[in-house]
């Protein structure tokens, strides 16, 4: 009897050319991928954990309900490091179903509908098992023979990986990154929906806080053969040998069909509308189309941990600052913006922990543990980029 299909988690953010990544490897004879079903469930495996260990009222400080960047504020710090460190392996409230079915139903209609008739599959008494379901949900929506990987992509739920990692001990994991310039632009420009769209401090944070964590979990023993990150724009350039490193990482055969973007499907079997050139312009057409103080923008927020992975930034000048044009931009986009924000409230507070962060990047001063991880995340990232910033 053939063994059941190995656990593949694959996260980036929204934007980010995860869809593209994901559907390489879902053409793969052996591998079945779905595209961002599960996130109110791991919104829910949040809460419960924070539940397990008596801080469910960490929760109730938040402004909102969505997964963090987690940056300057001692209660989203104690969330992630919760999430890290909390024992993963807890019940799964049964009572609670119903209402999270209907939420992760929702959510599966954007991009994977199909898998929607085997929601009944995925409810079990420990999460361990609920999320082990979703390995035979995958499989069995998607098809295939002699599967040995079965998972699917979930954008902004990377914070997931450990937990996972120490349930499901044979799963894998790969964390895609993207040039936070290109994903801006995106969010900014092939967003029809305003109300889809961030504000750019927001979601350049969570781009930083991505950067961070593919600088630490490499070094994590946890993670020690299990994960592979990979870069966006490589994909463009060389995708045969981009994609080898992903079947390889696999312990698979790599398979040239996987890169032929004419046989890419969408949940309902329907045609992906794109192709080779499409995808080939998109590496750096943020030069060419991106206003300037939105580039420069991005790049005050994500520099120096975008410079941990290779991108370096082009229109901000760390000795003169950010200027006066781009300034004014976060202003007006912070006032104008529809869509989400894990900002504060106050402009003044948002700018100000980036300004201070700055400042602590030069300094020589020591800085207390709770300190350095409400701008960094964690000590070791500041280390890095200490060295960068003196460079």
């Amino acid at each position: 009897m053939a063994k059941p299909p190995r656990l593949l988690f694959t996260s980036g953010t929204a934007r980010g050319g995860t869809n593209f990544r994901t559907l390489i490897l879902d053409r793969h004879p052996r591998i079945r991928m779905s595209l961002d079903p599960f996130i109110p469930l791991f919104r829910f495996y949040r809460d419960s954990l924070l539940a397990s260990v008596g801080e469910s009222g960490l929760l109730q400080r938040l402004e909102s309900g969505v997964l963090d960047d987690y940056y300057f504020n001692n209660t989203k710090r104690r969330i992630m490091q919760l999430v890290q460190s909390a024992d993963p392996d807890i019940p799964f409230d049964l009572g609670k179903w119903d209402q999270l079915r209907d939420a992760i139903a929702s959510r599966m209609t954007l991009a994977s509908v199909n898998l929607v008739p085997h929601l009944a599959k995925l409810p079990a008494p420990t999460f361990r098992e609920v999320f082990e379901n979703t390995v035979s949900m995958v499989a069995e929506a998607r098809g295939g023979v002699d599967l040995v990987w079965a998972g699917f992509n979930d954008n902004w739920a990377m914070e997931f990986f450990r937990p996972l990692a120490r349930l499901i001990p044979d799963a894998k994991f790969m964390l895609h990154l993207r040039d936070p310039r290109g994903v801006v632009h995106s969010s900014e420009f092939a967003e029809p929906d305003p109300r889809k769209r961030p504000t750019v401090v927001s979601f350049a944070r969570h781009l930083r806080k991505y950067f961070a964590f593919a600088s630490v979990l490499p070094n994590d023993p946890l993670m020690k053969d299990r994960l592979l990150i990979t870069s966006y724009e490589p994909f463009l350039l060389d995708p045969e040998s981009e994609v080898r490193r992903m079947t390889d990482f696999l312990d698979l055969d790599y398979v040239s069909d996987m890169i032929d973007i004419s046989s890419f499907r969408k949940a309902d079997g329907t045609p992906w509308q794109s192709d080779w050139a499409i995808y080939k312009s998109s590496a750096d057409i943020w030069r060419k189309e991106c206003p300037e103080e939105m580039a420069e923008l991005t790049e005050f927020i994500c520099d120096p941990e975008m410079q941990m992975h290779g991108y370096k930034p082009e229109l901000y000048d760390r000795k003169k600052g950010l200027s006066e044009k781009a300034f004014d931009y976060a202003l007006r986009n912070f006032r104008e913006c529809l869509g989400w924000k894990t900002d504060f409230r106050e402009i003044e507070q948002t700018m100000g922990c980036e300004f201070f962060r700055k400042r602590a990047l030069e300094s020589s001063s020591e800085m207390d543990e709770e300190t350095i991880e409400r701008c960094f995340l964690f000590t070791d990232v500041l280390k890095k980029l200490k060295a960068i910033s003196v460079g």
